[in-house]
């Protein structure tokens, strides 16, 4: 639970447990199918023209690589996105819109950047929860041509057990210990144990 007293931490005392796993996608823009993608796009607004709009807006893209002064010929990109671009983060929330939630998790999800979180009042519950929920998620990902990267991912816990200040979550994700992390970073936020750092603090309470 949240607390206003900002003195004393963003965590009211409480004997649950909150993991998260910060997921990491290869490569996630350039992965993203274009048929795939318009098909989504209608079933979430049955509007042929924007989606024919967005269709014609990613086809016949070509590019071509420049390396010490010379250039490769010309390929065509046949999927992906095109990133720097405003539309980009906004398509990719429509291609994985449908993705499951795993039982007894939440998610926080901006563009490519998803949070799993579990709250339980032991370790091994949170564990084995993330490690499900994960494993859920693998599926996902390979039916929608996206590739997950348990190498990058991270995990935390977040708690005021301070006895158990130095305990690091043990979760596999495809047969992949993730790494764990005393601050992790989530949309430009630098995350703590108890969420008492003054960029959490700033977050909440501006």
């Amino acid at each position: 639970a949240l607390s206003s007293r900002g003195s004393q931490g963003l965590l009211e005392p409480t004997p649950l447990i909150t993991g998260a796993a910060f997921v990491d996608l290869s490569a996630a823009y350039d992965t993203v199918q274009h048929r795939l993608l318009i098909k989504k796009l209608f079933d979430l607004t049955a509007a042929a023209k924007l989606c024919n709009i967005i269709r014609c807006l990613l086809s016949n893209r070509m590019f071509h690589v420049t390396l010490n002064n010379k250039k490769s010929r010309w390929f065509h990109q046949n999927n992906g996105l095109p990133q720097g671009s405003v539309l980009a983060p906004l398509l990719f929330n429509v291609y994985t819109n449908d993705q499951p939630l795993p039982e007894g998790c939440s998610r926080f999800i901006y563009a490519d950047d998803l949070a799993i979180t579990t709250q339980q009042h032991t370790f091994p519950e949170v564990e084995s929860t993330l490690e499900r929920g994960l494993s859920d998620m693998s599926a996902y990902y390979l039916e929608n041509h996206l590739r997950p990267n348990p190498g990058k991912t991270q995990i935390c816990s977040f708690h005021l057990k301070n006895r158990e200040a130095k305990r690091e979550l043990n979760v596999t994700w495809d047969g992949i210990g993730l790494e764990n992390h005393q601050h992790p970073v989530y949309l430009g936020v630098t995350l703590d144990r108890t969420l008492i750092r003054p960029s959490c603090v700033r977050v909440w309470f501006g």
